[in-house]
């Protein structure tokens, strides 16, 4: 489910800062989505509107799933999605496919051993910019086959920036949080003796915060119709604590033969300086600054990555000079760098 909706982002005031997602918040090849589905007992979404609070501190946290994002072109169904630039799949065998730009992000299928579902009119699943009170609708098509019949999908998307407000979870208490809720109804018909439609309808309410790429906390409703008679429906609760950070760039997908913590460069610099890194083994990895008295003044990455190289953008353009460390940590591996920041 969490491939559908993205598959397919600490924090500090009590004063709304408008939450506005970008192309920053697009998938690339080499991120990794990881999360948790929780036990849905209790679990509502909640208001809509402004300055709301939610709190989902309290969650049971039960299976853990891991959707990778990587290039459309490396799958093995990328020639009947030409138009994708980015394929998740949290199995390595079922891909979605996108296509990411500086306008959104489109739905162009998906892809299977058993089943393609090729779009001919694509999905629009995000336009930029999106934040409080932006809303869009969608319509998208296919035609595919299914067990041997042809099979038509039509479907609508309407996607509303709902809320915002502050939500507590286990990892912390976030501000500034924006929730979209999407609606998306799809109908699937086919003839094969008899006719078959089937109706689905997801109705998601996502939460997204500073800093984060993808949602931190999800709710999702699910109802499916055949030939006009309930077949029955679910609901997940989905928890991401450690969502990828925005401005984490994935340089090569290569696994190294062991962690590395390049210099920073340039050194000295002002104001704005780029890390590199690379980790032989995906997992939680933190990047840390800390100031001359060990102080905590930026957090750069707090998520999963996949095994790889990556470079991270640092802008201290709100500090003063000095002189600065960085700590790369993940599993028992753990090194500091000094920096300089030269105004």
């Amino acid at each position: 489910m969490k491939t559908l909706t993205l598959a397919l982002m600490l924090f500090t005031s009590h004063c709304f800062a408008q939450v506005t997602l970008t192309s920053a918040n697009n998938p690339a090849p080499g991120d990794a989505d990881r999360y948790v589905e929780c036990d849905t007992a209790g679990i509502t979404e909640g208001n809509s509107g402004a300055n709301q609070n939610w709190n989902f501190q309290n969650i049971v946290r039960q299976d853990s799933t891991v959707v990778n994002f990587v290039a459309s072109g490396s799958t093995p169904y990328a020639a009947s999605f030409p138009n994708s630039n980015v394929a998740s799949s949290n199995d390595d065998t079922t891909f979605s496919y996108l296509t990411t730009s500086q306008n959104g992000i489109l739905v162009n299928g998906y892809g299977g051993p058993d089943l393609l579902i090729p779009y001919s009119n694509p999905q629009s699943f995000l336009e930029y910019p999106f934040s409080f009170n932006s809303s869009f609708n969608d319509q998208f098509s296919a035609t595919y086959t299914a067990f041997g019949s042809e099979t038509f999908r039509k479907g609508t998307t309407t996607v509303l920036g709902d809320a915002w407000g502050t939500i507590s979870l286990p990892n912390g208490t976030f501000t500034n949080a924006l929730r979209v809720k999407y609606v998306i109804s799809t109908k699937d018909s086919s003839f094969s003796g008899v006719p078959v439609v089937v109706s689905t309808i997801i109705t998601s309410y996502n939460w997204f915060v500073p800093g984060r790429k993808f949602p931190i906390f999800e709710v999702i409703y699910t109802s499916i119709i055949l030939n006009g008679v309930s077949f029955g429906g679910s609901k997940v609760v989905s928890y991401s604590p450690n969502s990828t950070t925005i401005g984490i760039h994935s340089i090569s997908s290569e696994t190294p033969v062991g962690f590395v913590l390049n210099q920073n460069y340039p050194n000295p610099f002002n104001p704005a300086t780029k890390i590199r890194f690379a980790i032989p083994s995906s997992g939680n990895v933190k990047l840390t600054v800390f100031n001359e008295l060990g102080q905590t003044v930026a957090q750069l990455v707090d998520g999963f990555l996949n095994n790889g190289s990556y470079e991270v953008d640092w802008n201290a353009g709100s500090f003063s000079s000095g002189v600065y460390y960085y700590k790369l940590e993940s599993g028992e591996f753990v090194e500091t760098k000094k920096m300089i920041l030269n105004k």
